[in-house]
């Protein structure tokens, strides 16, 4: 660390930092803004709207004055960029926590708990009894997922953030590398589109299915930015409806499809890339043993048939998409079901979509290099070897990297649910589960989650999301560089 700490300006990395930051805030004070709006359609909410202007006023206020000189940084780092999304979403949280406080009469712990879950996309919640709570509250809830689920960064890019350097780094630290245009601002705007657009479609088929418009458009949001956070306490369930449950199974897998897979079937006008993609193909590789292993096991504890396959399927999906919608109490499953679904929230969608967990496109390079390793015991020296699994090249340091993040990834998802196990005496199928969900971004829950939490489990599963939703190395750089470099490289001036 000292070593390393030769190597920091800690000066200049305050300066870029402080820029990006504040740049990033005011993207985020913008999107306070929005639900005001609802004091439209809901007079008598009419109260609660300072709740959201006097911290959105603060964080655009705020986020300019630290972003002031920007036009002077000519450079940026990746772990400046790294640290910047890594602090905007901690501190994003810590705004947002105002109105679950002031609205919801929640403490600050269980707030950021609910705000930290709603910008991550992950849908656990201290919050019960959803039905009694003011509409604008729970429009907050969804709009921070949908705006989560494409990235608080990408949001900026979209809206105040200049081309450059600055946008790229930032476009990588928050763990996205789709290019879908050169320029990553256009990409970014091309994304928030189609984003956008799908997300009407939704509304549209939610209506259409007989739900109301406002659940219509919380759950449009939270489907396709696979968050999960419903207006009901029994979620997509609520509803006991097959058409809904169908609507909801397309938008989440719309959700954990690559943009870039959008893109090209927006603009060919036909389904075929979405079917040659890997990752898609993949998706439905993992789901279809694993859809039938849970019927089975749904069997053996009275289920029909039916029914069985019904709720085997659509928890499958969530589970895989990471959004987190249910339709059963998943506490009362046997073990077998629920450590399948524990598995496909740790395998997660693909990269470059709204879904969290190591992604699909890991996953399959993972077992394509045990393939490419035994090649290379069985083939004369010197062979080569063609790293591609479908439309992607790889490299050597590629599959080093993917390595790398997933060894790291099980050794966080171990240690959170050893001590998940040790600290609340829960079963080991179990705590898996939930720090499962809570770092691949998921927000199923078989139970453990809720207000009666001791503190420490809470902010452990905070920890989670906010690693889960950066994948890790922006969190560990951030870590690394508030917390051990620079009070070292500062002490030695």
């Amino acid at each position: 660390m000292l070593e390393l700490g030769k190597y920091i300006n800690v000066s200049d990395d305050l300066f870029v930092v402080k820029n990006l930051i504040g740049a990033i805030l005011q993207g985020v004070g913008l999107a306070y803004l929005f639900p005001i709006l609802l004091a439209w359609f809901y007079p008598d909410e009419i109260d609660y709207v300072i709740y959201f202007a006097i911290p959105g006023v603060f964080s655009i206020l705020f986020g300019a004055w630290l972003a002031r000189h920007m036009g002077k940084i000519e450079d940026v780092n990746l772990r400046q960029a790294m640290v910047s999304a890594a602090f905007t979403w901690l501190f994003a949280s810590f705004i947002s926590v105002v109105p679950f406080m002031a609205i919801g009469g929640m403490s600050f712990v269980d707030s950021y708990f609910e705000s930290m879950s709603a910008w991550t996309g992950t849908g656990l919640t201290m919050m019960s009894n959803l039905e009694s709570y003011p509409h604008i509250l729970l429009f907050w809830r969804s709009w921070m997922q949908w705006l989560g689920g494409i990235g608080i960064v990408l949001v900026a890019l979209t809206i105040l953030i200049r081309p450059g350097v600055a946008a790229a780094r930032l476009y990588r630290a928050e763990a996205r590398s789709e290019r879908i245009l050169p320029n990553l601002v256009n990409t970014s705007k091309v994304i928030f589109e189609i984003y956008f657009v799908l997300t009407l479609v939704g509304v549209y088929l939610y209506y259409l299915n007989g739900m109301p418009l406002f659940d219509a458009v919380i759950h449009s949001m939270t489907g396709l930015g696979t968050g999960g956070m419903s207006s009901h306490d029994l979620s997509i369930g609520y509803f006991n409806s097959t058409a809904i449950e169908a609507v909801t199974i397309f938008l989440m897998i719309m959700g954990a499809v690559n943009f870039t897979v959008h893109y090209r079937v927006f603009r060919d006008k036909h389904l075929k890339p979405f079917f040659e993609d890997v990752q898609v193909r993949y998706m439905f590789v993992f789901l279809f043993p694993t859809i039938a292993i849970m019927a089975f096991s749904l069997t053996q504890i009275g289920d029909t048939i039916g029914d069985a396959i019904r709720q085997a399927v659509f928890h499958a999906v969530s589970a895989i998409t990471c959004t987190g919608f249910g339709i059963a109490d998943l506490s009362k499953y046997p073990e077998l079901a629920k450590f399948m679904i524990g598995i496909l929230m740790v395998i997660g969608g693909g990269a470059g979509s709204t879904a969290g967990g190591i992604k699909l496109i890991r996953v399959t390079l993972m077992y394509e290099s045990l393939k490419w390793t035994i090649q290379g015991a069985i083939l004369p020296r010197g062979a080569i070897i063609k790293r591609k699994v479908g439309n992607y090249i790889f490299s050597d340091d590629d599959v080093q990297e993917v390595m790398s993040f997933t060894m790291t990834y099980f050794a966080f998802l171990l240690i959170g649910t050893v001590y998940t196990m040790v600290r609340l005496g829960t079963s080991l199928v179990d705590s898996f589960f939930e720090v499962a969900s809570a770092q691949g971004n998921v927000g199923l829950s078989v139970g453990i989650t809720s207000p009666s939490l001791p503190v420490d489990m809470k902010i452990l599963l905070i920890l989670h999301m906010w690693i889960g939703r950066l994948e890790i190395f922006s969190t560990l750089v951030f870590i690394i560089s508030v917390f051990f470099l620079a009070p070292r490289v500062v002490g030695k001036r």
